[in-house]
């Protein structure tokens, strides 16, 4: 086995403490990503990697980035609460009743699924 040096060791060492930082960073920006977490959110609760801390965080505007999710559940939420009014009530809405939106819900598409396919080979 060959002996190595000191200086080898200590390279060794850096790379290994580069490496392990580098992962940090890439697993804090991908709970940002998840959970749109920001910088100073993530300070707060304590996952800011030991490089972030070094050379801060340049990738994420002040204030919290917008997403669609919030709109989309309240969009679905209205959709489903107009249904079941719809239902209650036996009201239609330009000649859409609750009766016909749960046949189109409860309905089979895979045969109609399987011929666009086919058609689109």
């Amino acid at each position: 086995m060959s002996e190595t040096t000191m200086e080898q060791k200590l390279q060794l060492v850096k790379q290994v403490r580069s490496r392990y930082h580098e992962n940090q960073y890439d697993l804090s920006n991908r709970e940002r990503i998840l959970y749109g977490r920001t910088s100073a959110s993530l300070q707060r609760a304590g996952y800011l990697s030991p490089y972030e801390e070094r050379y801060g965080d340049y990738a994420l505007p002040e204030g919290q980035p917008f997403t669609f999710f919030k709109l989309r559940l309240w969009l679905a939420l209205f959709l489903v609460t107009a249904v079941i009014l719809l239902d209650l009530n036996g009201a239609e809405v330009a000649g859409i009743t609750s009766q016909k939106i749960f046949e189109v819900i409860s309905a089979d598409y895979e045969e109609v699924i399987e011929t666009w396919v086919e058609n689109l080979q």
